[in-house]
């Protein structure tokens, strides 16, 4: 996190997390959760995965590796895509923005820079790309929330259209505002220079405040993840495949060969999906631990914890996959163990 950004974060009142550098939250975890689902807020997302790309083959070679069409994206437009590998498993779900003459911007998942330009490198021979990390150039801070819309309008800021994104100057500040916010269409991102990051967080604090929203740190901003059933790190990984995520909209079976394309497209031709997202509310007595506890049902494993969020006092949520020949939404399993505590199975969003 540049410093800019950090000494704006602390004025407006940040806890930060020693290990991840997030703010968990702002003072009140509880109310920011309320602004996240019902109202709007507006948070930092530097540690998403930020490159960007002006060779005249990075379109191709995206569209080549990729679940959706994005070698002809036009100015302004975009789309979501998913790497994937032989198998047809995630490797890494990517928002892809053409940014004009600045090329093409791909966000990606918390820090999965690496990991996403050694995967292109894999398949990078004679191609020119010019992609590179600009996570040390450009923060990214996000809006979220019903009434997102309205901070932007309050800000001064175009609303772009889903996935696109639209050029502008706030306060003498040259910014990107991008029509989703990382993780989904649900908000908005605006993708600026470090060094006028905090200038424009503070810009954004003062919107979302006149729309009585608030700054939302890392607790509240994970259940709310979680309460919508919106994937990210632990659901997109090589255990799983786009279409068990439920990124459906990532996926075109129309286009061209990718790699994986034949996998996929059979999972979705003979209906073999054979996993789903579902939520949970998690009793505050028993111990979840993401990707080792287990979900079971008459007896049998059936599925696993794959995301926790927890607020003390206030919410105990998480997301995980299930069979779904074994399990579905209103289905009771158990957690942790065949005769552990009952627990209902939740569609999304998931509602008080």
């Amino acid at each position: 996190m540049h410093g800019n950004l950090h000494n704006a974060l602390l004025q407006s009142g940040a806890v930060i997390d020693g290990a991840s550098a997030l703010p968990l939250h702002f003072g009140a975890p509880k109310a920011e959760l309320h602004a996240a689902l019902n109202v709007c807020t507006v948070a930092d997302r530097s540690p998403l995965a930020r490159l960007i790309g002006d060779g005249p083959d990075l379109a191709d070679l995206i569209n080549r590796l990729s679940t959706n069409a994005v070698v002809d994206l036009r100015p302004r437009h975009g789309a979501a895509t998913v790497l994937t590998s032989a198998k047809g498993r995630i490797v890494e779900r990517l928002f892809v923005t053409h940014l004009g003459e600045a090329g093409l911007l791909l966000v990606g998942g918390n820090g999965r820079t690496d990991a996403i330009l050694r995967h292109l490198k894999t398949f990078t021979f004679a191609e020119q790309t010019g992609l590179r990390d600009c996570g040390s150039d450009y923060g990214l801070l996000a809006i979220g929330g019903p009434l997102a819309r309205e901070v932007l309008t309050t800000a001064g800021l175009e609303i772009p259209p889903p996935l696109g994104s639209v050029a502008a100057i706030q306060d003498g500040i040259g910014v990107h505002v991008l029509g989703h916010d990382g993780y989904s269409t649900e908000g908005f991102s605006v993708l600026v220079a470090n060094e006028q990051a905090g200038s424009l967080w503070q810009t954004l604090v003062l919107a979302v405040s006149k729309a009585d929203g608030r700054a939302a740190g890392e607790l509240a901003l994970e259940a709310a993840r979680i309460r919508r059933g919106i994937p990210a790190g632990s659901e997109l990984n090589e255990n799983y495949n786009p279409l068990e995520a439920g990124l459906w909209d990532a996926v075109a079976f129309d286009k061209g060969c990718y790699v994986g394309q034949e996998v996929v497209a059979r999972l979705n031709t003979y209906d073999k999906v054979s996993r789903r997202l579902v939520g949970l509310r998690l009793p505050g007595t028993v111990p979840v631990v993401s990707g080792e506890t287990r979900l079971y049902r008459d007896g049998k494993e059936a599925g696993i914890v794959t995301s926790v969020a927890v607020i003390e006092g206030i919410e105990s949520v998480a997301l995980g996959y299930v069979k779904v020949k074994t399990a579905t939404v209103g289905d009771t399993v158990q957690l942790g163990a065949a005769d552990g505590p009952d627990i209902a199975l939740h569609a999304f969003p998931m509602k008080d």
